[in-house]
């Protein structure tokens, strides 16, 4: 999850990748469109269970929303010789985690953190609790906190193959047009409506 600006410019590749419109991944991940608008427009204040339900609409990992559009290089150079984690967690709230772990061995309270950071306790330990409420903005704040990029806190604990596979499979997925069930989804729901019309 790097910037908010990349991640909507990533949300717009795929759903046009898959012929999609706005109303399509609005309605199968559960937001408005005025909603989803404001994602594709970097909107600041978007929470991590949204960009979850935006990924899983996509078809893609929540994980790497942000980074699949940039080159290996540019990733790699992102990542290596970053602190690494042993444990893994997996899955879209792994970065909370992350945030733990960091924490502890950088023998930080959850107060300093969330001093070093300009978050409040009650917040990092709702982070630190992997609450899916949290907006990214937040998580910026944190990772600048720790000296690093949001990419970097993201990938801590996922090895750089599992990280390319995600991105890779994100990547051939946008281009082969799937997505099949959404399509199916929303023309359910079209004619459901139009049958109560």
């Amino acid at each position: 999850m790097p910037h908010l600006d990349e991640i909507g410019r990533n949300v717009v590749r795929l759903r046009k990748a898959q012929g999609l419109t706005q109303e399509q991944v609005a309605f199968h991940s559960n937001i408005s469109i005025s909603r989803l608008q404001d994602i594709e427009y970097g909107c600041k204040n978007t929470t991590i269970d949204t960009l979850i339900r935006l990924a899983r609409a996509l078809q893609v990992d929540s994980r790497i929303m942000g980074v699949f559009s940039m080159t290996d290089r540019d990733i790699l150079s992102k990542i290596q010789g970053s602190f690494r984690l042993k444990h893994c967690i997996n899955g879209p709230l792994q970065i909370c985690e992350n945030i733990v772990q960091l924490r502890k061995t950088e023998k930080l309270t959850q107060k300093e953190l969330a001093q070093r950071s300009n978050v409040s306790i009650a917040r990092l330990r709702d982070i630190e609790h992997r609450c899916a409420n949290v907006t990214t903005d937040k998580l910026f704040n944190i990772a600048d906190a720790f000296g690093m990029s949001l990419v970097e806190l993201s990938a801590m604990s996922m090895s750089e193959a599992e990280i390319f596979h995600l991105i890779h499979r994100s990547q051939n997925h946008s281009r082969d047009g799937g997505s099949y069930r959404c399509k199916t989804i929303f023309l359910r729901y079209t004619i459901f409506c139009t049958a109560w019309a």
